[in-house]
């Protein structure tokens, strides 16, 4: 029986595997075979996904710090990644995304509370970005971390192998916390869109920022922020506050940022991405 690379439990791996039985049983995709892991000869093991988070915030958040989790809004968390096949591999293997969401005890032990094997019916291929909503409803007041594995199927979708997981994104759901601020640009940068990422600017060449509160929200005191090229997050206060930054290279940059209310309390990020000329 052929064991999942990485860190993945086997015995955990054996466990979703009788778990998945039934989800593709009423999808009508067993034949006269259970469904098995695959024989290592048969099914090589796909790769790892990358672009793994929690979506919100016009963005993709992962806060890789169990010690500095990010803060989601919503108590069932869009989660998303980006499966890829086994390099040169032909033909593409069927793929789905495996995500898994723990929940951190008091001890610091970690304990499996969510699983969900996307999509649920058919596959997709490589290099596919795939989303789902949690069905599971989180708790306030916890700290989750959420992983994710890339599963590929044989051609008789009877057997399956799995990759190593992604690295852990640490979160905590907070529902009454400030509400994701809004980013307006004053130049020279401008912010990327799904249709145009224009190049401005370019290393050393500041641009400016301006960070103000969500229509609607509670008062709002500060905020945290952080470019992609920053190793920590930068504290500034004030309800309204622009910042100046100079991009150290010519580069695809982004930049989080949450607001903060009056009794401390950091909400969801607001993610931008902008490219340095």
């Amino acid at each position: 029986m052929f064991k999942s690379k990485g860190n993945r439990r086997y015995g955990l791996f054996k466990g979703r595997l009788r778990n998945r039985v039934g989800v593709l049983a009423a999808a009508g995709l067993l034949a006269s075979a259970p469904l098995t892991a695959a024989h290592a000869d048969e099914i090589s093991a796909p790769s790892v996904p990358t672009e793994q988070g929690i979506v919100g915030g016009g963005g993709v958040g992962c806060a890789t710090d169990e010690s500095a989790p990010d803060t989601v809004g919503s108590p069932r968390p869009q989660l998303t990644a980006r499966v890829h096949d086994e390099a040169d591999v032909s033909p593409s293997p069927d793929l789905r995304a495996d995500f898994t969401v723990d929940s951190r005890n008091p001890d610091g032990s970690w304990t499996p509370v969510a699983d969900s094997l996307v999509p649920s019916t058919g596959f997709v291929s490589d290099d596919m970005l795939v989303t789902t909503v949690l069905s599971t409803t989180l708790a306030p007041g916890t700290v989750y971390r959420m992983s994710a594995a890339t599963w590929a199927y044989a051609t008789d979708q009877t057997q399956y192998t799995a990759s190593a997981a992604t690295a852990f994104c640490y979160f905590t759901v907070d529902p009454t916390a400030p509400l994701a601020p809004k980013i307006s640009y004053g130049g020279p940068y401008s912010e990327c869109t799904a249709n145009s990422c224009v190049a401005a600017g370019g290393a050393g060449i500041p641009g400016t920022f301006t960070f103000t509160p969500a229509d609607g929200d509670s008062p709002v005191v500060g905020y945290r922020f952080r470019f992609r090229t920053d190793s920590a997050w930068t504290h500034v206060t004030g309800s309204s506050v622009t910042i100046t930054f100079a991009p150290p290279y010519r580069t695809f940059e982004d930049l989080q940022v949450a607001a903060r209310d009056t009794l401390g309390r950091y909400g969801p990020n607001t993610i931008t991405s902008f490219m340095v000329a």
